[in-house]
């Protein structure tokens, strides 16, 4: 009778790994890394919280439900060294996130405009209230037209 060797650490057991899960599993360390890599300090706990946390846990889960603990680990090792890469060909040069240079879409300053530039706009903003009131007179008009023939009928 021969004995199994169910040693993780066997050629075979490496060679029926799964590529897919590899992938995705360094693809979500990367994600998370990087997340917290450049938060704000302040705010370093709250992504901590809602984000490592939880994705820790349900990677945990299912690593040890299907036995997926060489992906797993395979995975985050490759997004631990890419991460180790760019920290050192760059990552580490950029500036630490702060409020003051993170910078939100859609919460610029709105132009300023030049006093010929205003003074068109507000003679367009006369012009098209004069217009409103002048075809609001008209439909008042109409409408009343519209009731005394009715009324005549």
């Amino acid at each position: 009778m021969v004995s199994e060797n169910h040693s993780p650490l066997t050629i075979d057991h490496f060679l029926k790994m799964d590529g897919l899960t590899i992938l995705g599993v360094t693809l979500l360390a990367l994600v998370i890394i990087f997340a917290v890599l450049r938060v704000e300090r302040k705010a370093l706990w709250l992504v901590v919280l809602l984000l490592v946390a939880p994705a820790v846990v349900m990677v945990e889960r299912w690593a040890s439900l299907d036995n997926h603990w060489g992906e797993t680990l395979i995975g985050v090792g490759l997004a631990a060294v890419m991460t180790v890469a760019w920290w050192l060909a760059g990552g580490r040069r950029l500036a630490r996130p702060t409020s003051d240079n993170i910078k939100v879409w859609g919460q610029e300053p709105a132009p300023r405009l030049k006093a010929s530039e205003a003074a068109a706009l507000q003679s367009e903003v006369v012009r098209l209230r004069e217009e409103t009131e002048r075809l609001e007179a008209e439909v008042r008009r109409l409408k009343s037209r519209n009731g005394q023939d009715e009324g005549g009928l």
